[in-house]
């Protein structure tokens, strides 16, 4: 009777394990998909971007000296001729007094050459024997001389070079803008022709890029580019146009640490509301090469060597079936299929899938 039970649960686990293989090898596979669709495929690039404001204000000091006063913090706005800087003067007004101190000196003794000279008495003297042609010629010249104006003349053009030195000593905002670049502090002594501090405008903003010389000749002025700006609560898509393109190449050095000859582009961004842009902050820039319309468009990854040629699984009837194809316009990521696809056609993502293979069910 033992026997009879065991032989009978043996047939039974036999019909079970039988059932499930039956089920596992007719159970539809389960496989990511895509719906082919009709679209444009484009061949871009990317570059790093770095903003810059669109005007720019420089500062620098005209004759230098001892700074005396910083009017002005980094991020202060300022409108035009407000005071920035001003420079401890002291000195050039002690050396206009004593020029001034020289110009009455010089008045001084002219006055008291004419005053001890007297031409027509020298004149009756000389008429009368009593002193020489050249002592009456000496006395005369000595009142027409030019001697003491030209002097005179010399130290006021000094004093006026002065004057103009201390009004550049108080440097004042050429234009509305931010205060950055703020390069020196009160009490530095600093010479002639040191960068002071920049002013920029907030009202415009150019992203500055470099591009390799072998892409250059596919930008052209006023093309558009697409700009993405990282943000953690999600990357800022906005778009551009090329401003200016540079006349000449400058040497870059890659982050690999490779010399690349790069030509500087200047983009124009068009400004969305929930965009933030300060000078310094670095965006992706999107240059697109070349694009077609209209193309049905399939992952690289989808594709597969087969019979000299390329194939792609397809989900026809619930089926899987390789579907050979012929490939168009591609780029590093996408292909456009000019043969053997159709709009709509429910392509299986992963052709390496455990299981695949033709005439197996695909769960749709």
């Amino acid at each position: 009777m033992k026997k009879k039970w065991k032989i009978i649960l043996g047939i039974a686990f036999g019909i079970v394990a039988i059932a499930m293989i039956a089920f596992q090898y007719t159970k539809p596979l389960e496989v990511d998909l895509l719906t082919v669709p009709n679209e444009e495929i484009a061949k871009t690039f990317r570059e790093e971007g770095i903003v810059r404001a669109g005007e720019e204000a420089h500062i620098y000091s005209v004759y230098g000296g001892n700074v005396a006063n910083i009017h002005v913090r980094e991020g202060d706005n300022v409108e035009q001729g407000d005071s920035l800087i001003t420079f401890n003067n002291q000195e050039i007004r002690y050396q206009i007094q004593s020029l001034q101190g020289q110009i009455r000196s010089y008045e001084a003794q002219k006055d008291l050459e004419e005053l001890t000279v007297d031409i027509e008495t020298m004149k009756l003297l000389y008429e009368a024997g009593a002193i020489s042609q050249k002592e009456y010629e000496d006395a005369e010249n000595s009142l027409n001389s030019d001697y003491y104006p030209a002097m005179i003349s010399v130290i006021r053009a000094q004093i006026d070079q002065l004057n103009y030195q201390l009004s550049q000593g108080n440097n004042a905002a050429p234009a509305t803008g931010t205060v950055t670049n703020l390069d020196i502090k009160e009490g530095m002594v600093v010479p002639p022709g040191s960068h002071l501090l920049t002013i920029f405008s907030d009202d415009t903003y150019v992203v500055e890029t470099y591009v390799l010389t072998e892409d250059a000749p596919s930008i052209e002025l006023g093309m558009t580019v697409d700009l993405i700006q990282d943000n953690k609560s999600g990357d800022i898509l906005f778009s551009g146009t090329v401003d200016s393109i540079a006349p000449s190449a400058v040497e870059k050095v890659s982050t690999l640490g490779l010399v690349e000859q790069r030509l500087k582009v200047d983009i124009v961004p068009q400004m969305v509301p929930e965009l933030e842009l300060k000078p310094g902050y670095a965006v992706n820039v999107d240059f697109t090469i070349d694009k077609q319309e209209n193309q049905l468009v399939v992952p690289k990854t989808v594709l597969f060597p087969y019979n000299d040629g390329d194939a792609l699984w397809l989900v026809k009837d619930g089926k899987a079936v390789i579907q050979p194809v012929i490939k168009g316009f591609e780029n590093d990521r996408d292909v456009a299929i000019i043969e053997g696809l159709q709009e709509g056609d429910l392509v299986i993502l992963n052709h390496k899938m455990t299981g695949l293979k033709e005439g197996k069910r695909i769960k749709v």
